[in-house]
């Protein structure tokens, strides 16, 4: 099969899936100020289109984006072809027909009920199929590669796709297929050790890796210090595992995992330091390329939203904190500011950067990329204002005032409002990069020839 044939094919897919995400998020946020909006209609109840939008973000979008990524950047620090672009396809066509049967499914009513694991048990032996044949298309690689030293980007795609399989069928408790989960409070602890870690152990390393790569390529700038980076790989590896119990902060878990949660949610800004150090270090004299790069520009702006982000979710697993924010949607802010600018921002940035390679053409319209990265900041930043404000009024009615739930419903419409406004123009800007991307690939059968951009010999070799 043709070369990076099955990167490609991740990637094309990914895009599409992505409009499909975040219309749903788009009715989900409208539904929040006009609750009636769809009353009578199944498959657009809050609670089944939800669980629908998790899935396909999470999922079909951010997870197939990054897979192909990974199939990108892999044979490029290893000196090596693909293993199998054969099997790479088969884990494209095996993804996508899971992920349509299981998004259909939980429109349909069909979930095991539990959050980030809603998908049912056939979907789930899909995707851990797809799972386990990625890992060993990743290692075959890797162990008939020509460059010796692992670069950093490749300890993280080696952790990922070793820890996201186990993580799964732990998660989703795939031994017991009849229900996907436990009972009473060690489903809690079973879901949120899955729920958190999917985040740190699956996107936040694998995309960890994404900017290890493209960083550097995009500043001509060897990584600041790889002694540092490794350093942040076994930071997570180390503190990120025990997080997901601040989550349960209220519930009847055992003090000590309540403790260990606090304290490696503190620990993390360890790790969460010395990536920002990293890749601060490695843009000094380099700045002029942020306005210059499109790939960098959206690679580094989710690096940006990572330190955010983890520094949020420290200080929201303090006690105190976390009893403001609990079961508010501050909650949901915090979740969309990982998914929706540092992991989106980072995957769009990779693809910008790697399908012209692949293509070996230019990006359709770069003014698109520019225009749709302007409308990206701005919409994110009244999305998440919505998130923030909204949770914070509903924690301080709530925990300070004292008030009942319903009361402080009204007050909290316009800051619901705010998120809509937010989310059309993050949904525009989506679009936008959904047909830059789609135009592209498209085009490049008919520009592609002698003076086509080609990945260079220096491109195929790690730094």
């Amino acid at each position: 099969m043709k070369e990076d044939s099955a990167s490609r094919n991740f990637m094309i897919a990914a895009s599409i899936w992505f409009v499909f995400g975040v219309l749903m998020g788009l009715t989900l946020a409208t539904e929040f100020v006009f609750p009636d909006l769809f009353k009578g209609t199944s498959w657009l109840v809050f609670s089944r289109l939800r669980q629908a939008h998790v899935n396909t973000v999470m999922f079909a979008w951010l997870s197939g984006g990054m897979m192909g990524l990974m199939l990108y950047i892999v044979p490029r620090l290893t000196g090596r072809k693909l293993y199998s672009e054969l099997l790479g396809n088969i884990c494209v066509v095996l993804w996508n027909l899971a992920l349509i049967w299981g998004v259909v499914a939980l429109l349909l009513g069909q979930s095991q009920g539990r959050e980030y694991a809603e998908l049912i048990f056939p979907v789930d032996v899909g995707i851990m199929v797809v799972l386990l044949i990625n890992m060993f298309n990743v290692f075959m690689t890797v162990a008939k590669r020509i460059e010796k030293k692992l670069y950093v980007s490749m300890w993280y795609i080696i952790g990922t796709v070793v820890w996201m399989p186990m993580l799964y069928f732990i998660g989703n408790v795939m031994w017991h297929p009849a229900t996907g989960g436990l009972t009473g409070i060690n489903d809690s602890i079973f879901n949120w050790f899955y729920g958190h870690n999917v985040l740190g152990l699956w996107f936040t390393t694998g995309l960890l890796a994404v900017a290890y790569y493209i960083v550097p390529r995009e500043t001509h700038t060897p990584i600041y210090s790889h002694l540092v980076s490794l350093f942040g790989f076994w930071g997570i590896a180390f503190f990120y595992t025990g997080v997901g119990g601040h989550h349960l902060l209220w519930a009847p878990i055992p003090y000590w995992v309540k403790t260990v949660a606090v304290a490696d949610s503190i620990g993390m800004i360890i790790p969460v330091a010395a990536i920002m150090l990293n890749f601060g270090m490695t843009m000094r004299g380099n700045w002029n390329r942020f306005s210059s790069s499109i790939p960098l520009r959206f690679v580094f702006t989710g690096i940006v939203a990572y330190v955010l982000v983890s520094f949020q979710g420290s200080h929201e697993a303090l006690r105190g904190m976390n009893e403001l924010t609990h079961f508010t949607q501050y909650v949901g802010g915090h979740a969309h500011l990982s998914l929706l600018f540092f992991a989106a921002s980072i995957v769009i940035g990779g693809m910008y950067y790697a399908i012209p390679r692949i293509c070996h053409c230019e990006l359709y319209s770069d003014a698109i990329a520019n225009v749709q990265y302007a409308i990206y900041i701005v919409g994110f930043t009244f999305f998440f204002l919505g998130f923030l404000l909204t949770g914070l009024v509903q924690g301080t009615d709530w925990v300070h005032v004292g008030l009942p739930v319903w009361t402080a419903l009204p007050a909290l419409r316009p800051f619901m409002a705010l998120r809509v406004v937010g989310g059309t123009l993050l949904v525009i800007s989506f679009i936008m990069f959904t047909y830059n991307i789609l135009l592209t690939v498209f085009r490049s059968r008919e520009i592609a020839g002698p003076g086509a951009l080609v990945p260079s010999e220096q491109e195929r070799r790690p730094r």
